[in-house]
């Protein structure tokens, strides 16, 4: 089974007032750390689409053996717009992905792997009781996402792709934490600095 990962680092980090994949938690970045735990959980391909300071972040990661793809419209467009650019490009390519944004970066390659040994076709970490990233989608859906109205963004459109999300918990509040204003990001570092 070939496994792939989107990550969607378009946006501007507007909430954040810094550029948010390549600020650094621990020795290496945002960006690096969520590619490097894809890696290390033996993901096949990773796939990043980026937008806002694109080149900056493509030199950032270049040698990783990353593909990037661009969402020129970034300025205008929401998260749904980048997925679907991964999700149209990876349809034919994987059997299944992995998809999360750039900014929730301390899940673990463990969260990972329970999530693929699942066998779902659909399914997210939980935590606490609350939903969290990656979550794995089954490349027989993509086309039904690709078609939705996107109305609520990625979110609404699997929860309208006609396949229930299976909940696996995990002992990883990584899955939770995203870094969308400084307080957030000091309580990411505060949690990096405690694991």
């Amino acid at each position: 089974m070939t496994t792939a990962a989107l990550i969607v680092a378009a946006g501007m980090s507007s909430r954040m007032g810094d550029f948010k994949p390549m600020l650094n938690i621990g020795s290496i970045s945002i960006a690096q750390r969520v590619v490097a735990t894809f890696q290390q959980a033996g993901v096949d391909k990773i796939v990043m689409v980026t937008g806002y300071n694109a080149v900056q972040l493509e030199r950032h990661l270049s040698g990783l053996g990353i593909v990037f793809l661009r969402n020129e419209q970034y300025a205008s467009t929401q998260m749904f717009t980048s997925a679907g650019i991964g999700l149209s490009y990876l349809k034919d390519k994987c059997d299944r992905l992995l998809f999360t944004p750039v900014d929730i970066p301390l899940f673990t390659a463990a969260t990972v792997q329970t999530l693929l040994e699942s066998g779902a076709p659909l399914a997210c970490p939980v935590c606490d009781g609350q939903r969290g990233h990656p979550i794995l989608i089954s490349s027989s859906l993509i086309d039904t996402i690709l078609s939705d109205s996107g109305e609520s963004g990625l979110r609404g459109a699997l929860e309208r792709c006609g396949v229930p999300m299976t909940e696996i918990p995990v002992e990883d509040r990584g899955t939770l934490h995203d870094a969308d204003t400084p307080e957030d990001y000091r309580a990411l570092l505060k949690y990096h600095n405690e694991q």
